[in-house]
């Protein structure tokens, strides 16, 4: 029988207490990427419109020159730029999400954190490395109970920023050295300013999304903050009546799931790194379109219908009023024109209304597939293309993940623009040996625009 503050305790004493070292080498592995790609999806949401609107409001606010907003000179206070750093982190639908939740932006409220704050304490690489792994540990486990427990209709709520606060608040805190009982504040103080109302189903740009992930990383920086200098809040947040789950979920007595393999099972080995600059539930059908496309050399005016058969709960998740890179009408329009997915294309609206992509979409339909409840039918899409001419080409595909080499090939697409071949090269060989840096900050002053 689990009693009150079990479960806070015990996560937090492990987290508190894991060395890099201890991480097995295929979790250190994982990280690396993680951070990686997310780096690169941080440069290259770092100019977007919704992304510029925070940062120069923070840039507006006097405060002492502590930390790096990427992709600007000069520097800001940590809390302001965790908040910059977070933004950029989800200004776009570019950034790794959780496999095994099928969806939710884990490594937003980690990698950002890590990297802001590590350079505020002088950390090496190895330590904002294993700050990522644990807070993603965090952020993983909620966001896998989070995702299986809520009902999209009745109670629904934009997980990632939740995680969100709380996992930023792990990351901050690992890297700040809290002990246990401090983590455990940490913790409580974040899980107070977690909000996450997810009425930007009906936002026809990114600003709720990309904001909500700022605050989180600010509120969770500012938690562990808080706790570092001796604030007090009950010490079991996660446990109990009144506590997160029964808060978010009315189910309190799932919270003894955050404990479960604890140091067997590591959550960021199950992050699904994006191919395409979209939103998670268009990325498995995408492969099979472009396959059909490519095998069969179609052109745009070839194409009669498009179907694509999903999960009925991602049907939610890509309404037409949304942002381009989340709507599933706009996405695979683009993508049938084009013959690909460009980040920047998708964030022009010209390119969006261009009549080719708008008569493309009256040809595509979704269908939702009941029987598809299983999380692991997140990445499973059946897409059927008809031609002019009543051909029927049809794919049934499973996600595959990307690999380094696509990782690399990514994060080139995404940076040499922003900043140019020479540039991008130096950041990358910075990345690849972080774990041996002795330090983070040569990294963040080369993150400077």
């Amino acid at each position: 029988m689990t009693t009150k503050q079990c479960v806070t305790e015990e996560l937090t004493e492990w987290l508190c207490s894991t060395r890099y070292d201890q991480l097995p080498s295929q979790v250190r592995s994982k990280t690396l990427d993680v951070v990686f790609d997310s780096v690169g999806c941080m440069v290259a949401c770092s100019a977007l419109p919704e992304v510029m609107t925070i940062v120069e409001f923070l840039e507006e606010l006097d405060g002492q020159a502590q930390c790096t907003i990427i992709g600007r000179k000069g520097r800001t206070t940590v809390v302001s730029a965790a908040m910059a750093n977070g933004g950029m982190a989800h200004g776009d639908e570019v950034d790794p999400v959780h496999l095994t939740s099928s969806g939710g932006h884990v490594a937003a409220g980690t990698v950002p954190t890590a990297l802001t704050v590590g350079q505020w304490v002088n950390a090496t690489g190895s330590d904002v490395l294993r700050a990522v792994a644990l807070g993603y540990e965090v952020g993983g486990r909620l966001m896998t109970i989070l995702y299986r427990e809520r009902d999209y209709t009745v109670r629904r709520f934009y997980h990632t920023s939740v995680v969100g606060a709380l996992s930023s608040a792990a990351t901050a805190g690992v890297l700040l050295g809290l002990n246990s009982r401090s983590m455990r504040v940490a913790l409580g103080l974040a899980a107070y300013q977690a909000a996450g109302p997810d009425n930007m189903t009906k936002d026809p740009g990114h600003m709720g999304k990309t904001f909500q992930v700022a605050a989180a990383n600010r509120n969770g920086v500012t938690a562990a903050l808080l706790a570092q200098r001796g604030c007090f809040v009950p010490l079991d947040i996660l446990d109990g009546p009144l506590g997160f789950f029964d808060a978010f979920l009315g189910t309190p007595e799932v919270a003894v799931e955050m404990l479960k393999d604890l140091s067997r099972y590591y959550a960021i080995t199950d992050v699904m790194h994006k191919r395409y600059p979209v939103g998670s539930p268009n990325q498995t059908y995408l492969q099979g379109l472009f396959r059909i496309l490519k095998q069969h050399r179609i052109q745009p005016e070839d194409i009669r219908e498009i179907e694509i058969q999903i999960p009925k709960r991602g049907l939610h998740r890509i309404p037409s009023t949304r942002h381009a890179s989340i709507s599933g009408d706009v996405v695979c329009a683009m993508a049938a024109v084009h013959g690909k997915l460009d980040f920047d294309q998708l964030h022009d609206p010209d390119a969006v209304r261009d009549p080719a992509v708008q008569k493309m979409q009256e040809r595509i339909s979704f269908v939702g597939r009941e029987d598809w409840k299983d999380m692991e039918h997140g990445r499973h899409a059946i897409v059927t293309l008809m031609t002019m001419r009543g051909q029927a080409f049809q794919e049934e595909v499973w996600y595959e993940p990307m690999s380094r080499r696509d990782l690399e090939e990514k994060f080139k697409c995404l940076v040499t623009p922003r900043w140019g071949e020479g540039k991008a090269r130096c950041v990358e060989g910075m990345l690849n040996g972080l774990e041996s840096a002795k330090s983070i900050r040569p990294l963040m002053e080369e993150l400077e625009g």
